[in-house]
């Protein structure tokens, strides 16, 4: 048996400038955070001449050289990052290689100079929006149901889904790897012969909504994603792509916490001596409003219970008479 590759020492876990390895390769677009850790344990990866095989080694990007398969990364300097939206059609496969696939999604970015890969998958069979991209951490948050992130689909199914069978998908089906998360569904239409609805997902098993649909006796027979998170495929037309804006960019960002959102904040701005003329004449003169009840005093301003009683009514005291001398009086 070959002796086991000498390991890097980790700098400390808390030295400031560190990053995990994992991270600083999926945001240099190497691939998805998951397949990042598939080639650190497969000892693809290098550092300062080393392979690594700790999926929670920590480097400096300013110092550790980095390398993957041999090819060694720019970590130092920072990278701009792509992001697009692809209108996948049927019969192309969700991977970037793949010898046996008669279409893939790579043959649509051929031209683009950087490492894509898919945000999630769909299967050969179903259509719609798609994202690539070589933002690592992005897709991983877009990914994990620990985000939430929710995806509508569109679609056809076999025979008439009833309302009971609508609540049972919908609180969820128990699948092979468990219990499916509950989910949305809304009918669009119900023939004879088949039901079309829409389908809300906040987490992707594989193949979960023809799944879930085959459990209770339905077959898809057509399948498309309209959403994801915060995108819409709108009018794309399938089999083309276009680069996402950054407003597009930043609202992903803030449905995964990577952005913070951040609320406008309200400025009163103080009126303007016009302003205040004009307030002063819809109020009025101030001889036509009715007068203010001049405030109560307190002859004790220590003790605030008397403050709100009201001073009594002093009646005029009557003239005196005037004084008589009585000397036999006591």
């Amino acid at each position: 048996m070959p002796p086991k590759p000498p390991k890097n020492e980790a700098p400390h876990p808390h030295a400031p400038g560190t990053e995990r390895l994992q991270v600083v390769l999926a945001r240099h677009g190497i691939a998805s955070r998951r397949g990042v850790v598939e080639l650190i344990t497969a000892g693809k990866v290098t550092v300062n001449g080393k392979p690594v095989l700790e999926k929670g080694f920590r480097v400096d990007p300013s110092k550790d050289r980095v390398a993957v398969e041999g090819r060694e990364l720019e970590t130092s300097i920072p990278r701009r990052k792509h992001y697009f939206m692809l209108h996948k059609p049927k019969g192309v496969m969700t991977t970037m290689q793949d010898p046996n696939a008669e279409s893939t999604v790579a043959d649509f970015f051929k031209d683009v100079p950087a490492r894509l890969f898919p945000v999630g998958r769909l299967d050969r069979d179903t259509t719609g929006l798609l994202i690539m991209t070589d933002d690592g951490e992005l897709a991983f948050r877009l990914t994990h149901p620990k985000f939430g992130v929710k995806k509508k689909y569109r679609a056809r199914v076999e025979g008439v889904v009833t309302d009971r069978e609508k609540d049972q998908l919908e609180r969820g089906v128990a699948l092979e790897e468990g219990m499916t998360a509950p989910c949305e569904i809304q009918f669009e239409s119900r023939k004879p012969k088949f039901t079309v609805l829409y389908v809300i997902l906040h987490e992707g098993k594989k193949r979960q909504i023809r799944r879930i649909f085959e459990k209770i006796g339905h077959w898809v027979t057509d399948l498309e994603r309209l959403e994801y998170g915060p995108l819409t495929l709108g009018d794309l037309p399938q089999g083309r792509r276009r680069e996402l804006t950054s407003q597009e960019v930043a609202a992903l960002e803030e449905v995964t916490g990577i952005r913070k959102k951040i609320k406008p904040k309200v400025v009163r701005m103080p009126k303007t001596h016009a302003e205040k003329r004009a307030s002063k004449v819809v109020e009025g003169p101030a001889s036509s409003r009715p007068a203010a009840a001049a405030p109560a005093k307190s002859m004790n301003p220590a003790n605030p219970a008397k403050l709100s009683k009201s001073p009594k009514t002093v009646k005029p005291a009557a003239p005196r008479a005037a004084k008589q001398e009585n000397p036999g009086g006591e």
